[in-house]
């Protein structure tokens, strides 16, 4: 009977701490090609040029992650700014960005940069996209 009970508690116990973690929601991405626009919720996102693409290439060892830096054009209420996003590492004095617009209804940010570089493609690639995603702010 003891084996029993302590059988019981153990099987309650694993269903009451398994699901202490929340699921992410996955986020949906907008893909932008090089040269292109896409309108988000009246936002206007045009993505302009790659700047940077120093990522370590993928089954390559590499001292430093790299990075990769691009410039979109974002119109919003007939008002245009040029804004840079930095995806990966970032050196001293330099921040992570990667928001291109922002309100207090939603945000417009970047997730990546593709293609990421493989060992057999490296350098400048023509067939860059910028992947976006729409955020609600709470």
């Amino acid at each position: 009977m003891k084996n029993s009970l302590l059988a019981i508690i153990i099987l309650f116990s694993s269903f009451v701490f398994g699901q202490e973690e929340s699921a992410k929601i996955p986020q949906i991405g907008v893909k932008v090609s090089l040269g292109e626009t896409v309108v988000l919720k009246g936002v206007s996102v045009k993505f302009l040029e790659v700047v940077e693409d120093s990522r370590c290439p993928e089954n390559v060892n590499c001292i430093w992650a790299g990075r990769a830096i691009v410039k979109a054009e974002v119109t919003s209420n007939g008002k245009t700014e040029e804004k840079t996003l930095t995806f990966g590492e970032v050196k001293p004095g330099e921040e992570k960005n990667t928001n291109l617009y922002s309100s207090s209804k939603f945000a417009i940010n970047g997730l990546t940069l593709n293609p990421y570089p493989t060992s057999e493609k490296t350098g400048k690639n023509s067939g860059y996209t910028l992947l976006i995603c729409e955020e609600k702010n709470n």
